[in-house]
């Protein structure tokens, strides 16, 4: 015999008695087994530079660059210009020209570049191209510093600063010195050249040393 429409089969009754006694038996009180948890990576960003600060000196004129370190500048890589004034304007590299010495050591690059923003007739005096640096570019600049985070003796260092908010503190500062076989300040018995990457605590102002870099000196 067919089952009349709006008539609930002979099977329903029973199943929602089921579905009604397994509610039910979660009674008041009793806590529930916890659900499977999920384990959720929380990725925090590294306190303060994370990349590889380093510069090249441009002559604007006709954005010819000279760069020195351990990482060669990449065509297509963009660089912010400053100098002792102002951010001048951003550039991006066209070519790449490494420089051996004579112990086959390359850490010399000619770069030609080209301007992406910025007006590079407005530049004065010493202008460095910067990578992996923030700068604020309505106040970052090169600055002169009185002393240097190394402990050297005064004069002994050649100190590039570079002030990336305008507060006129150096943030960023690359020093040159002449140094031994353990990257110590040598004059006498120097065989290496060094560069040192210096920044400073965005409370204390204190600087620690980021990285150094050291090339055998031959002639």
């Amino acid at each position: 015999m067919g089952m009349r429409s709006g008539h609930l089969p002979s099977q329903r009754p029973s199943a929602l008695l089921v579905a009604i006694a397994l509610v039910s038996s979660a009674a008041p009180g009793v806590t529930a087994a916890p659900r499977a948890g999920q384990v959720v990576r929380v990725e925090r960003k590294a306190a303060g530079y994370t990349g590889h600060p380093r510069y090249c000196s441009i002559q604007p004129s006709d954005f010819y660059g000279s760069c020195t370190g351990t990482r060669a500048p990449e065509v297509g890589d963009r660089m912010v210009a400053v100098d002792r004034n102002h951010v001048v304007g951003m550039l991006r590299v066209t070519s790449v020209q490494p420089q051996s010495d004579g112990c086959s050591q390359t850490y010399n690059w000619m770069i030609q570049t080209v301007a992406d923003s910025g007006d590079f007739t407005t530049a004065r005096g010493l202008v460095l191209a910067l990578s992996d640096i923030n700068v604020d570019p309505r106040s970052g600049r090169l600055i002169e510093v009185d002393k240097t985070p190394t402990g050297h003796a005064w004069g002994t260092d050649q100190i590039f600063a570079v002030d990336n908010n305008g507060d006129g503190h150096a943030d960023l500062e690359f020093v040159q010195y002449a140094c031994d076989d353990f990257g110590n300040a040598s004059t006498a018995s120097a065989t290496s050249y060094c560069q040192d990457v210096w920044t400073t605590q965005s409370v204390s102002k204190s600087f620690e040393r980021l990285r150094q870099d050291r090339f055998r000196t031959c002639y």
